[in-house]
């Protein structure tokens, strides 16, 4: 009987972890992908407009490299049999077990919360956008509330004139007004001071209010209210609240951090369950420094490549290998403004403006792609564990 590795997930991690498997394991073993849809949604850039463009068919992909796609749910993990059950009732058999089933986002606890819009994923931001063309046609003030001040809401806040420009409302674009709300009493409480003036600057300039230090205690899909009594109406309500791991990974068994991910060891192995890795934003991992993997494409990257290597170094009896990432950096879309790009975990400012659009144009139309063309050969090569390194890779989500 043929060995199998099993890849849960057809995300960022998903998808590389698969092809670095298959470059590892060569013919000596099937590899299998289990995602919803046979499509990697390009999620750092869900903010921007042109929702609907921002996904690629990950089948042709896989078919150049003997990768196997299953459409499915996992439903179920029995770690002792080595199955996963699908919702649909369907069983699958695995040697090696690579979870890298990404995260949701997570909605505040309060009344309503369901309502809101979000551009959490590809679905969700186009409904998003259907409501940004219905605006592009008023004539009044509009008004979009934009909750939560972290990475992906002040990324979408100074989108939302250009969004509208994009249906063609110019004149609507202008006369919008965009409220950003967190219960921090700074704007990017995550990124530290380092990029904050940089931030607040073009916030500023793009005329977005802020309400800071606000608690919220109902939502809808057209008002927030908040604690002190106030409410706050508008024609539409998106959430960019953060992100928690999606509830499959709750199904590994062993240790979890805060924000529901495995906490996995140094080769990216689920400690509790053997024969199973984990990868991208389901996994708690240390990259190398004492600093935790956050849940972002610059991780989910690296993560998935590693995990994918070690599944197949581990069913073909070879040593693994350390998951480590030291260089981390940000790059930081401020819109009209132009972007900010950090370096280090202390975030210390090193591009502004012009260059750090270029930049940030370059992570999110090109670096973060699998590649345009080339065969198999060209693709395995793009698996290897290190190629991160010569990128300046994203770390917005």
């Amino acid at each position: 009987m043929s060995r199998n590795i099993l890849v849960i997930g057809g995300g960022f991690a998903g998808f590389w972890a698969a092809i670095a498997a298959r470059r590892v394991a060569k013919s000596a073993a099937d590899i299998t992908v289990v995602s919803r849809e046979p499509r990697l949604e390009i999620r750092p850039r869900l903010y921007e407009a042109r929702p609907d463009t921002l996904a690629v068919d990950v089948l042709p992909y896989l078919d150049k490299v003997d990768v196997n796609f299953v459409r499915g749910e996992a439903a179920g993990l029995d770690t002792t049999g080595k199955i996963v059950s699908l919702d649909d009732g369907t069983r699958l058999t695995y040697d090696r077990l690579i979870v890298a089933t990404g995260s949701r986002i997570c909605r505040p606890p309060v009344p309503g919360a369901a309502e809101a819009y979000s551009v959490d994923t590809q679905t969700e931001a186009i409904t998003f956008d259907r409501r940004l063309k219905e605006l592009a046609s008023d004539t009044r003030e509009p008004t979009i509330a934009v909750v939560g001040a972290g990475f992906t809401g002040i990324e979408l806040s100074l989108e939302l004139r250009d969004r509208l420009v994009a249906h063609g409302a110019a004149e609507a674009a202008e006369r919008l007004r965009i409220v950003l709300i967190d219960r921090s009493n700074v704007v990017g409480p995550e990124l530290g001071p380092g990029p904050r003036s940089e931030i607040e600057r073009a916030l500023q300039s793009a005329r977005i209010e802020l309400r800071l230090d606000a608690t919220i205690t109902g939502l809808a899909s057209n008002l927030v209210r908040f604690a002190d009594g106030s409410v706050l109406s508008a024609d539409a309500v998106v959430l960019a609240t953060g992100m928690r791991a999606s509830s499959f990974a709750a199904k590994v068994p062993g240790e979890r951090d805060e924000l529901g991910r495995v906490i996995v060891d140094a080769e990216l192995r689920a400690p509790a369950a053997p024969g199973v890795f984990v990868a991208g934003d389901a996994a708690a991992a240390d990259t190398g420094d004492g600093h935790r993997a956050l849940q972002s494409c610059q991780h989910a990257l690296q993560i998935g490549r590693v995990a994918g290597e070690n599944a197949a170094r581990d069913l073909l009896g070879m040593p693994a290998v350390p998951y480590s990432q030291l260089n981390y950096v940000t790059c930081l879309d401020l819109g009209r403004w132009g972007a900010v790009r950090t370096q280090g975990w202390d975030r210390r400012v090193e591009l502004t403006g012009a260059e750090g659009k270029a930049l940030k144009r370059k992570i999110n139309t090109k670096l973060i792609y699998p590649p345009a063309d080339g065969g198999a050969e060209a693709l395995l090569a793009s698996s290897t564990i290190d190629i991160v390194k010569r990128y300046a890779i994203d770390g917005s989500r």
